[in-house]
């Protein structure tokens, strides 16, 4: 019984009670940083798919005959699938799952100025729409943020 007591009062193993509690907050605070920062590259890299999609499509307009043959063909008249098929795999897209993302080209018939044009030609506009939900991957907690980017610009070619 004596010895028991003694266990009891004895404080010697409250340091690793203390750094077990003190390591788990350390590598939970880690993780969610890490965490928090693919959230932002995810924000940062929708945008950039969205930019660079409606390039893509920008310069690859209605004066071209033929279509396009792949994502890095030139001198032809891109598609809502080119459109895609570019961004999806041309553009290095680390821990994103941009499958899962939905990314909507449109051919506008109006011009930068609100004037009447027809699709695909010089002068009228392109939109590509970017959406997608990024999942956190934290344990007791898995917050989704959905993203969404559009971006417009007129057709060069």
């Amino acid at each position: 019984m004596r010895r028991l007591k003694s266990l009891v009062r004895d404080e010697d193993a409250s340091g690793i009670v203390e750094f077990s509690l003190a390591a788990t907050m350390f590598l939970t605070l880690i993780f969610a940083i890490v965490e928090f920062s693919m959230v932002m590259y995810t924000s940062s890299f929708v945008a950039y798919a969205a930019q660079e999609g409606t390039r893509y499509a920008m310069v690859r307009g209605k004066d071209w005959n033929s279509s396009c043959a792949s994502a890095t063909s030139y001198s032809c008249k891109a598609s809502a699938a080119d459109v895609q098929n570019y961004i999806l795999n041309t553009l290095p897209h680390p821990g994103i799952n941009l499958v899962a993302a939905d990314i909507t080209p449109t051919w506008l018939t109006t011009t930068a100025t609100g004037a009447a044009c027809v699709a695909y030609s010089q002068g009228c506009q392109v939109q590509v729409q970017v959406s997608y939900t990024f999942n956190m991957n934290l344990p007791f907690y898995s917050p989704s943020f959905p993203f969404s980017t559009t971006s417009i610009e007129t057709i060069q070619d």
